[in-house]
């Protein structure tokens, strides 16, 4: 059966089909001079039904873009739900890792959530599985090199329906973890948070022994059509300074505190 959700995307994409632009879309555009791109709309990818959600603020994977010549919104969520098949095994792992580099980053940091049974030994394999397992969410659905988190809160009032609808679209079916990437989540949620407590706390590498990172996250509590849902804020995750080793132990804490469980002997959490 089809939710709300997925009715109101259908409708979207419909209008974009019939007359290449999204009314809100191009009221943003008036209000910002910024430029967005109708040719790969980027609603969701992977299992609309998935336990867990990742919520980006505006989507930047150029691969994605390839080849978009869908005639209906069918067509479209067939291709969101079968991306996997895109990870092509190359002989050039330099190129692999480039290519992939935002998808491996959210590979390590899931592991520790135990949603996905992932492979020991590949990492294309894995990025099959977790593509085809988790469910991304965009809340700005078109790509834009300019338009920042800035302009969505100084436009909010017309940028609201992209909330809306992200947030319609976590509660459409049963969900165990929901994660918001990047501290900007704070402000663009402010409206919808009941509760938030926030965490910082120490993470170390053996890639970089010598090297200490304070990371950030934050537990909110949303209300969400008369629904409350548990939620976390990855303030942290698009840091640079995180490796692979680091992202998995910030993975790890991220389930602790949505959790409310400690993970490690000496966690050096900090509410503030």
């Amino acid at each position: 059966m089809e939710t709300p959700f997925l009715a109101e995307l259908d409708k979207e994409y419909t209008e974009l089909l019939k007359t290449g632009k999204i009314k809100i879309v191009e009221d943003v555009k008036r209000l910002t001079s910024k430029q967005f791109s109708y040719n790969s709309p980027y609603y969701f990818l992977g299992n609309i039904r998935s336990r867990v959600v990742l919520v980006t603020f505006n989507l930047k994977k150029e691969y994605l873009c390839k080849g978009n010549n869908l005639v209906d919104f069918e067509s479209y969520q067939n291709k969101s739900q079968g991306l996997g098949e895109i990870f092509l095994e190359s002989e050039n792992k330099v190129e692999f890792d480039s290519i992939y580099a935002s998808d491996i980053r959210m590979l390590n940091y899931l592991r520790p959530f135990n949603i996905i049974r992932f492979d020991q030994e590949s990492t294309f394999r894995n990025l099959q599985k977790l593509t085809a397992e988790k469910l991304e969410l965009g809340l700005v659905p078109y790509p834009s090199p300019d338009f920042s988190d800035r302009d969505f809160m100084i436009n909010y009032k017309v940028c609201r329906p992209f909330v809306e609808r992200v947030l319609n679209g976590i509660i459409a079916y049963p969900r165990q973890y929901i994660v918001f990437i990047g501290s900007c989540f704070n402000n663009i949620l402010s409206e919808f948070i009941e509760e938030s407590e926030s965490f910082r706390f120490l993470l170390t590498s053996p890639n970089c022994p010598n090297q200490k990172f304070i990371a950030h996250f934050t537990r909110v509590t949303l209300k969400i059509n008369n629904k409350r849902v548990i939620a976390g804020i990855a303030e942290s995750f698009c840091d640079e300074n995180l490796d692979s080793v680091l992202l998995e132990k910030y993975g790890q804490e991220s389930v602790a505190i949505i959790n409310r469980g400690f993970l490690l002997s000496n966690p050096l959490w900090k509410s503030y």
